[in-house]
C-alpha cells in the first residue's frame, strides 16, 4: 500500500531553534493531487519550553485546520513524534497547558472530520517525512 491510498493526508514535523527559543513547524497535506504546504513559527515561552515537541503540536493542528478549510471528511497525520497521537487520542498524561490544548484541539475537531495517525520512522529516508522535517528547520533559521 501506498502513502497516496491512504487518502487525504498530511506530513508533520517539529523544530526548535536554541539560539533564538524559536518552535516552528513544517509539512504538508496533499488532497486530491494538490500539495498545501504547512509551515509555522512562535516564540511563546511556555511552548518554547516543549521546545521541538511544541512545533509537532502546531504541525497537526495546523494539518487538520487546512483539511477543515479544505472541506475534506478525513485527514491522515503521518508523524515520527509519538506524542502526536497519543496526546490528541488522551492515551497519555497532558501535564503542560500546549499538551492540554492539543488534546481539547484534536477532541473538538473530531466531531467535524475523521483524523487518523501513522508514525513514520524518523530521517529514515521517507519523502514526505524528509521534507517535513526540512520545512520544520527552514521555518525556525535552522536549514
Amino acid at each position: 500500500m501506498s502513502i497516496s491510498d491512504l487518502g487525504p493526508y498530511a506530513f508533520v514535523d517539529g523544530s526548535y531553534n536554541v539560539k533564538t527559543k524559536v518552535f516552528g513547524c513544517g509539512g504538508y497535506v496533499v488532497a486530491d493531487k494538490k500539495r498545501y504546504e504547512i509551515k509555522a513559527k512562535d516564540n511563546d515561552p511556555e511552548m518554547a519550553s516543549m521546545r521541538n515537541v511544541a512545533g509537532e503540536i502546531l504541525g497537526a493542528r495546523l494539518a487538520v485546520e487546512k483539511a477543515l478549510e479544505l472541506g475534506l471528511k478525513s485527514i491522515i497525520i503521518l508523524y515520527d513524534y509519538e506524542g502526536i497521537e497519543k496526546w490528541a487520542k488522551g492515551e497519555w498524561k497532558r501535564n503542560k497547558k500546549g499538551t492540554k490544548a492539543y488534546f481539547e484541539f484534536m477532541q473538538e475537531n473530531k466531531t467535524k472530520i475523521q483524523i487518523g495517525f501513522k508514525k513514520v520512522t524518523a530521517h529514515s529516508g521517507i519523502p514526505g517525512n524528509e521534507e517535513a522535517d526540512r520545512l520544520a528547520k527552514e521555518a525556525v533559521g535552522n536549514a
